[in-house]
């Protein structure tokens, strides 16, 4: 909505796409803005990824912005592909289609990835070896597909530096939403009952993402983390680059992609930026 009111074409990428031509509706007459578009999107399949991709690429001559928000958080469960659901939604489906999007993306730079973290990752490991996570924990498996985010854009960020591809992480708080729609039991209605009272509404959620969008000052920030459109910093642990490139390895062969050399490329800021005070300035990707 924030990013429509100023006037973007944003694109809509839904898995349920009746449900998306019915916001992107709501979104053109709440904004008067026209170039409001819905398509369809599964992250839970890398064909149905592959054919979004080829979709878009055919009608969309720019790609500036690709905001990478969608999550699930449920019980156990598994991709198309046969991976571990929160895992195979939350980063290897986005992972892959930055990953297959990148070109566009540089014929259109400075452009800029935003990917959806959480502070959840701090009670996360990454267990290459349990990739199915055996001992499954709906909190835990979350917190997983959130650190595997925070590696990506770091790593990202020192692989497509130079092609003026700028990535971001965004800690939004915790913001009153569906997520929690298939957490089951007594827990999950405590924790949508709470947070329709305490969480913050998807408008105020959203402020540092539209910030990492749109504002000039951060432009030197890219592999940065940010939460009320300040920087912050991550446990060193998240910004272990071994474990980064052995993800960003991994992630290709899931992917059935082709290997790539590794990197040993520093990102450093240029400069301290100056951060807006207010940042003023859903729930699906946006473009």
């Amino acid at each position: 909505m924030e990013l429509a009111k100023r006037g973007a074409k944003v694109i809509l990428a839904c898995r349920d796409r009746k449900k998306g031509d019915a916001v992107a509706r709501q979104i053109r007459i709440k904004t008067t803005n026209e170039e409001i578009y819905s398509y369809h999107l599964d992250l839970s399949s890398l064909v149905a990824i592959k054919e979004f991709v080829n979709d878009f690429t055919s009608r969309e001559p720019f790609l500036h912005i690709l905001i990478n928000n969608a999550a699930y958080m449920g019980p156990k469960a598994t991709t198309e592909d046969g991976y571990e659901r929160t895992f195979g939604v939350n980063y290897l489906g986005h992972f892959y289609l930055t990953y297959l999007l990148q070109d566009r993306l540089k014929r259109c730079a400075s452009s800029r990835v935003i990917n959806v973290i959480s502070d959840s990752y701090t009670k996360a490991t990454l267990d290459f070896e349990d990739l199915a996570m055996t001992k499954y924990d709906i909190y835990k498996a979350y917190a997983r597909s959130k650190l595997a985010l925070i590696f990506f854009t770091g790593e990202a960020a020192r692989r497509w530096m130079s092609s003026h591809v700028l990535l971001y992480g965004v800690h939004p708080g915790m913001v009153c939403t569906d997520l929690l729609r298939n957490w089951p039991g007594l827990m999950g209605n405590i924790l949508r009952t709470t947070g329709r009272i305490l969480f913050k509404s998807p408008e105020d959620g959203c402020q540092t993402i539209v910030y990492c969008a749109v504002a000039n000052e951060i432009k030197a920030q890219t592999g940065k983390y940010l939460e009320n459109c300040q920087l912050i910093k991550v446990k060193k642990a998240a910004l272990d680059k071994d474990m980064a490139q052995k993800l960003w390895e991994l992630s290709l062969h899931l992917c059935k992609l082709p290997a790539e050399p590794k990197t040993d490329i520093e990102v450093k800021s240029i400069g301290k930026p100056e951060v807006a005070a207010d940042g003023k300035d859903e729930d699906r990707k946006l473009k």
